[in-house]
């Protein structure tokens, strides 16, 4: 099945207080690091950003469509430029997502909107598989403000995919760098 990879990176990194995507791990950015897990499943790979720094790679950055109305604008915006049906999303602060997670997600992408990851009661709706058929859904949101991913979700056919046993073997899985703190913490463990 042909995906497309769906890097939300135009977020304005308040609580990090720089460009997140360009912050460096390890050797390398963590836009890059995103890149590299989706390349192996994802037959091509869209940036979400208004920073045209973000084409550094060579893959094409698209500017939200609706301006100021977070995630839900990125999402929108590159599902309407995707070339394939299914589409994983992912954040660009979410290094540690796996090739062999989004090949699971793909398992389950039955006849869905989304396929989400579920464990202990939490999902991850910037982690998961988002179909074209979902636009006019979002499109509505966005026109009623109504900018929370979790209420997007809440009206698409969404498949929850279990993911404990993953969390089990893999507990950094869903961790995102949103502050200082928590990159910092993270470059000490690496």
């Amino acid at each position: 099945m042909n995906l497309t990879a769906i890097i939300l990176a135009g977020g304005k990194s308040t609580r990090m207080g720089t460009d997140k995507a360009l912050l460096n791990m390890n050797g390398k950015t963590l836009l890059e690091i995103v890149i590299e897990i989706c390349q192996p499943v994802c037959s091509s790979i869209i940036i979400s950003s208004n920073n045209p720094a973000h084409g550094i790679y060579g893959y094409p950055v698209i500017a939200d469509e609706q301006k100021d109305c977070g995630p839900i604008g990125g999402v929108y915006t590159c599902l309407k430029q995707s070339l394939t049906n299914w589409n994983f999303i992912i954040s660009v602060d979410t290094p540690f997502v796996t090739p062999n997670f989004i090949q699971f997600l793909l398992q389950h992408s039955g006849n869905f909107d989304a396929v989400i990851p579920e464990y202990s009661g939490k999902t991850e709706p910037l982690i998961a598989l988002y179909n074209k058929s979902c636009l006019p859904v979002i499109e509505k949101q966005i026109q009623l403000q109504l900018f929370k991913i979790q209420h997007l979700v809440a009206l698409l056919n969404t498949e929850f995919v279990e993911s404990s046993e993953w969390m089990e073997k893999t507990p950094m899985l869903f961790n995102n760098l949103n502050q200082p703190e928590d990159f910092n913490t993270v470059n000490k463990i690496l």
